[in-house]
């Protein structure tokens, strides 16, 4: 890692450090610049990604993994907060951001959000999961925040959740984590139901049918049984 700045340097390994990668999956990183003032040219070899989610990267698809390449150009683009953004969608594709119109009103308040959600949903088991927050305002001085998160990949067991209007990201935070662990412990009731009526279906499907008399073969007609006539009396 070479930048043309120590200080920088040493704040993008943080980044990566602090962002890690999710479970069994293996990345490298290298980012190079020439000069203080040249782009950074950054290069992660990893897992697969989606390459609609990714269209500002180069992606070369090599040997079962990816390469993802991408110049970071000028003052707006070479910060730490605009590099973490950026990795953070690659490497943890399993959580999208999809609307978060809070970035209009601040940019650093949008990205606590936006870090406090991520620190809690990176690692369950949703995947993916999308995330939006939107804006309810209060009188001129008055703002406060609300976030939707949703999984709709398992249609089994689906997962909606809505917060309340709150005013920080440690509110929402805080609700979140409720909210999750609600949701593992109803998991631990659900699949123990679910593979009970697996086995159900399964008994049903192997039990014998109750057997039913072939027809008569062709050209042989059915013979019934006729009462005899009985004489009638004088």
């Amino acid at each position: 890692m070479t930048v043309g700045h120590s200080e920088t340097e040493q704040g993008l390994r943080t980044v990566l450090e602090e962002l890690g990668v999710p479970e069994c999956e293996d990345w490298t990183a290298s980012i190079v610049a020439p000069s203080p003032s040249a782009a950074w040219e950054v290069v992660f070899d990893g897992a697969h990604r989606t390459k609609a989610e990714h269209f500002d990267w180069e992606i070369v698809e090599h040997d079962g993994a990816s390469r993802f390449r991408r110049l970071f150009l000028g003052k707006n683009e070479q910060t730490l907060d605009y590099f973490k953004r950026s990795v953070r969608k690659l490497l943890w594709e399993c959580v999208q951001f999809k609307d978060n119109p809070i970035r209009n009103h601040s940019q650093k308040v949008g990205e606590a959000f936006e870090e406090a959600v991520w620190g809690l949903l990176r690692h369950e088991d949703m995947k993916p999961v999308h995330v939006r927050f939107g804006v309810w305002r209060e009188g001129p001085d008055g703002m406060k925040f609300v976030c939707k998160v949703e999984y709709s990949s398992d249609r089994r067991v689906p997962w909606s959740w809505w917060s309340s209007l709150v005013r920080s990201p440690q509110d929402l935070a805080n609700e979140l984590a409720r909210a999750l662990a609600g949701r593992r412990k109803r998991q631990v009731v659900v699949a123990p139901s679910l593979r009970a009526l697996g086995r159900r279906v399964a008994r049903r499907g192997l039990r014998p049918t109750t057997p039913v008399a072939p027809p008569p073969a062709a050209g042989t007609a059915a013979t019934l049984s006729v009462p005899k006539p009985q004489p009638f009396g004088l």
